[in-house]
Order: structure tokens, then sequence, then C-alpha cells
């Protein structure tokens, strides 16, 4: 006879084999992984130690890190899955005996090309979902076991790690860890003792959340330090923002011709010229790549001073109707991403972009064979459907936010729900952030979001429901 505690068990056992299922699929499918020519030029910079900052330098250190494990940096593609089929087993298992609705949907995350497919690419994209998932993983599972000290701690303490790297790998990282602190502060405040004052409660979570906030940020910084120890002297993050910046005034210059752009004009006119005959012209909402490629696209790299940046802020300051017009069409075309060239739904196989000698320094070959081509036929035959759609994924938070905030008002305090509705709340803001960054219409960029709802998808289920 099957006890009640036997029953719990095997419902959060078969959560597990559902997830090594998964995961040894996925490993099947994509190892070593696949790797686009930045993902190349950032094993090569692990490879060597010296790192450029166009993209966050913890990824180049960690595929240095995996390449001296195994060259090709295979273990960096295994341990990445890792956190994010581990992340989702993690919010399952929070409910002692998960609903079948909740296995299920658990089931089809693992056919999905957003697991199958999708964690098999060496991307800061993916890197940067699955190290969030883990830290508000590990945050809902200190909640879960916050009667027990030590484990809670031990817990907090590996959330603060996961955090961390989340915010290194992504220039707007630090969104999740804000609301990982959130969340951390409403679980203080429901686990304070009853008898506290309500302002004693606010005083206590306040102060939790400053200081787990305030963690993150200090080992972030000291990382950045150490690792700017190790750069090439090149600023691209500052090329990455002329671009961002020469694409919007290019944008508005094509909508209006009379455009002023005073600073440009008096100090850095070729920059200008450039901006109104060759950039305005070739401007399009779904990227930004044409134009450093443009003849006199070499000057994006050290325009003049600080006049680029004055005229954009301008426009903003100035014309807000049309800047707002401008980025309003670059954010939805990166929320619903089209299927086309300009917008890249899926990357496989091994890309070097031509460059040989790159190649060379990563240690890699160019790579297109049948598993590659399978993993894009798979991928492909998903296109245009509600599993291949940020505007669905969103949509499915917004949905579960609404039942938790019903369980709330019923009395619902559980970890699930605190962490979960933070973790969506976390996905959502950070889709909206592409508002004012984006400079590309890729499928990889809202990754996030996607992941993010999976995991509420799978806690939300798997929940008994309010008490």
């Amino acid at each position: 006879m099957i006890t009640s505690s036997e029953r719990r068990r095997f419902g959060v056992w078969l959560a597990a084999v559902i997830v090594v299922v998964g995961f040894s699929a996925c490993l099947a499918a994509n190892y070593p992984g696949h790797f686009t020519p930045d993902s190349v030029w950032q094993l090569a910079q692990g490879r060597e130690g010296r790192f450029n900052d166009w993209h966050p330098p913890v990824m180049a250190w960690l595929l240095g890190v995996a390449d001296h494990i195994v060259p090709g940096a295979g273990p960096f593609m295994t341990f990445d899955a890792v956190l994010f089929y581990c992340g989702l087993l993690a919010f399952a298992a929070l409910e002692p005996r998960p609903r079948p609705a909740g296995l299920a949907i658990l089931a089809l995350w693992m056919v999905s090309p957003l697991a199958l497919v999708f964690q098999g690419a060496v991307l800061k994209d993916v890197l940067f979902a699955d190290f969030a998932l883990a830290g508000f993983a590990a945050l809902a599972w200190a909640g879960r076991c916050w009667n027990r000290r030590f484990l809670r701690w031990a817990l907090l303490v590996l959330a603060s790690g996961f955090l961390t790297i989340t915010a290194l790998t992504r220039q707007n990282g630090l969104i999740v860890p804000i609301f990982a602190a959130l969340a951390l502060a409403a679980m203080v405040y429901t686990r304070g003792p009853r008898t506290s004052r309500m302002s004693t409660r606010l005083a206590r979570s306040a102060v939790a959340a400053g200081a787990g906030l305030a963690l993150v940020m200090v080992f972030a910084s000291v990382a950045t330090l150490a690792l700017r120890t190790y750069g090439d002297g090149r600023h691209e993050g500052r090329h990455h923002l002329n671009i961002l910046q020469v694409w919007d005034l290019a944008g508005a210059a094509g909508r209006d011709s009379r455009l002023e752009l005073p600073a440009l004009h008096v100090r850095a006119p070729k920059v200008e010229a450039f901006v109104r005959r060759s950039a305005a012209p070739a401007y399009r909402s779904a990227g930004a790549d044409n134009i450093v490629t443009l003849p006199g696209g070499a000057l994006l790299t050290n325009p003049p001073g600080p006049s680029l940046g004055e005229d954009w802020l301008r426009l903003v300051v100035a014309r807000p109707g049309l800047y707002l017009n401008l980025r309003a069409k670059v954010w939805l075309d990166t929320l619903l991403t089209p299927t086309t060239a300009n917008c890249p739904m899926v990357f496989v196989g091994v890309d070097g972009g031509g460059r040989q000698a790159l190649l060379r320094r990563a240690g890699l070959a160019t790579r297109d064979d049948d598993r590659d081509d399978w993993d894009w036929d798979y991928a492909a035959a998903f296109f245009g459907t509600p599993l291949f759609s940020h505007a669905a994924y969103g949509l499915t938070i917004l949905g579960i936010l609404g039942v938790s905030i019903w369980r709330w008002r019923r009395g619902a305090r559980d970890p699930g729900l605190i962490v979960g509705a933070a973790m969506g709340l976390a996905g959502v803001a950070f889709a909206a952030s592409f508002f004012v960054v984006s400079v590309d219409c890729d499928y990889r960029f809202l990754y996030f979001l996607d992941v993010a709802a999976m995991a509420l998808a799978v806690s939300a289920a798997c929940a008994r429901g309010p008490p």
C-alpha cells in the first residue's frame, strides 16, 4: 500500500525524471554547443586571458575556464544547461505534491525548442537567463527552508552568487537583482514575528532587501575591477552607445529632414553628414548592424567629443513624440520578432563569420553537420507558434501574476508565489528596458522573458492553490 508520504515523493521524483530526460536530450542534440561569430570571439578572448567589453567579460572568462577543462568549451554549454534544467526542477519541487498539470507543463518545456535547442546556444542571453533563473530558484528554496537557519543562509549566499553573474552578464542585468531583493523583502516581512509591529517588520524587510542588493553590487563591482585588469584597453562599450545614438538620430532625421543637430553641426560636421546622408536613408527599425558597415561607419568608433550625446539628448527632450514613436517601433520589432534574416530566431553550428584566424584562436572549426540541420529544422517547425513568441510568454506572466494577486488576497504566502511573482515582474521589466536599449531584433535578446514565464507556469501549475 502506498503511503501519503510516498505519493508526495512520487510527484517530485517524476518531475526529476522528466527534467533528466530533457537535459539528456538537450546534450545529445547540441553538445558541445552552437557558436556565433560573437561567441567564437569571446572564446578566443577566454583562451588568451584578454577581455574586451563589447560583450560582458565575465562570459569570456567562463568560456576560458571551460576551455581549460575540455578544449572547445563544451563544459560551458553543459553547465549553462544544468542551471536551466535544475532551475525548472527547483520551482516544480517547491510543492511537495506537485499537481499533474504542473508536471505536464514541465514535460512540454522539455520538448520546446526554447529548451531543447536554445540551451545549446553559447550566447550571453542564454547565460543571463539561466543564471537569473537559478538565482530566483535558490531564493525560493531559501524561503522554503526558512526555519532551517544554516540551509537558509547557504541558499541566500548561493542566490547572491548567481545574481551577481546575472548582473555582470548584461548591461541592463541589474534589473534582476532588484526584483530578487524585493522578493527577499516580502519573505522577511511575511515570516517575521506576528507580534512585531508593522513598522518593525517593514524596517526588517527594507534592511534585508538593501543588504541583499548591496551584497550583489559589491560582488559585481569587485569582479568588474578584477576583470578590467585583463582588459585590452579598447572602449567598446562606448562604441555600443555611439551606435545606439546614431541609429536613433538617423531614424529621426529620416522622419524629419529638418531635424536640428546643432552640436554635431558645429563640432563634428562629418558625423552630421554621415547621419543625414548615409545612416538616415539606410535606417530600419529591425536593427542597426547595416549602419555600421556603411561607408564612413568607422566614424562611430571615436566620434569627436560629447557632440553625439548632446544631440541625442536633445532629440529625447525636445522631440519626445518623435523619439518615442521611433523606439516603440524598434521595441515591437524586438518583442514580435519576425522570422526574417534581419531578425535571427535561432543559431546552430559553429560560425566564425568567415574569419579563419579567429576560429584558430578559439580552437574551433566551422561546423554545419547533420545534427545542426536537425536542430534548425526542429526549431523552425515552431516559428510563428506560441512556443516561439515573446508576446505569448509575456501574456502568460501577466495572467499568472493576476492569479497570484488573487491567491495573495486569499492568504497565500508561499515562497513559490512570492519569488515567482518577482521573477515574472523581472522578466517583464527586463523586456521593457529594451524600449530604450534595443539595437537589434534577434529573438535571443528577450529570452529571459520566456524562461521566466516557463518557470512561473511550472510553479503556479504545480502549486496546490490558496490555503
